[in-house]
């Protein structure tokens, strides 16, 4: 597999490279950018073929992936889709839903896949309690952090939780609804998001900037179980009402890298396409206009927003 690498454009993006490096290594084969000559030095120290034209790189790989927002280099993403090159994106959360929707079509023409980033999917911690989540009708997200984010900055962050979300509750949206307090012009001190399922479950959301201490969890309420994620601290649990007890188990968990088990599945799943129904593009477009209108929510700054 012959990944090529757009969005590295600068010596500043080193630690941003090594950690993709690490993650594709021997099927890293070349990089572009139009700023070649600031990138000549990485090129040189890995061993990396540097392109100076998108197509050039394009014949000579299978895969190409997009670091950061693809926003700047939309064009040579369609360059790259029609030279028949799967892609994985890390950010695409300044792009228009017709552009999201074009880069969709393009690759159900050309046979190829388009993978988003959404690591929190391939968390260990969650990867080892997956199979015992069926049918939750409640999914509580909770994430603390001091960090204020900008609206544009929620997106990536609801990718991830939608896309949990979706691979367990098999219905549509029929609702979304935002409580938000601001804490400024800019940012919130609260963001709380709820959406209701045709089927009955609901999805909550909160985000809360004022915490003292970070947090990141996942509960997952089912018939008679509950499933907890704690994606800061590797953790994970089961709780089960068994013959008139409580049953709990407790998961240790290996170390191993979401984003390096991520790009695993993604190769390992171009490998295998010609199995595989390549066209995701129904679910994740929902997903991607869920997104887009929590987004939209957001910017009204209403407390409480209808659809």
């Amino acid at each position: 597999m012959k990944i090529g690498l757009i969005g590295i454009d600068t010596m500043d993006d080193i630690k941003k490279f090594e950690n993709i490096h690490a993650a594709i290594h021997k099927n890293l084969y070349g990089i572009f950018s139009p700023k070649s000559n600031e990138i000549l030095p990485i090129s040189k120290n890995y061993k990396l073929e540097l392109f100076h034209s998108v197509n050039d790189l394009i014949e000579k790989v299978d895969s190409v992936y997009f670091a950061k927002s693809l926003k700047h280099n939309f064009n040579f993403a369609i360059q790259a889709l029609k030279g028949s090159c799967h892609l994985f994106i890390e950010d695409m959360s300044m792009l228009s839903m017709d552009e999201i929707k074009l880069l969709y079509k393009l690759a159900f023409e050309a046979h190829t896949k388009i993978q988003l980033k959404v690591s929190k999917s391939f968390s260990p911690e969650f990867l080892e309690v997956r199979d015992f989540i069926h049918e939750p009708k409640l999914i509580e997200i909770t994430k603390k952090t001091s960090l204020g984010f900008r609206i544009d900055e929620y997106f990536n962050e609801l990718m991830n939780y939608l896309y949990i979300a979706s691979q367990h509750i098999n219905s549509g949206v029929k609702k979304l609804s935002t409580l938000a307090l601001p804490l400024m012009a800019t940012h919130y001190s609260l963001v709380h998001i709820r959406a209701d399922y045709d089927n009955g479950a609901v999805l909550q959301i909160k985000f809360d900037h004022l915490a003292d201490e970070d947090e990141e969890t996942i509960s997952f309420y089912q018939k008679e179980q509950l499933v907890q994620v704690d994606l800061l601290n590797q953790f994970a649990n089961k709780q089960k009402f068994d013959h008139g007890h409580i049953v709990r188990n407790e998961y240790t968990i290996k170390e191993k890298k979401a984003y390096h088990t991520e790009m695993l599945n993604f190769i390992k799943s171009i490998q295998n396409i010609d199995i595989q129904n390549i066209s995701e593009s129904p679910s994740v477009l929902r997903i991607v206009q869920n997104v887009q209108s929590i987004q939209e929510k957001l910017r009204n700054n209403s407390f409480v927003a209808e659809p």
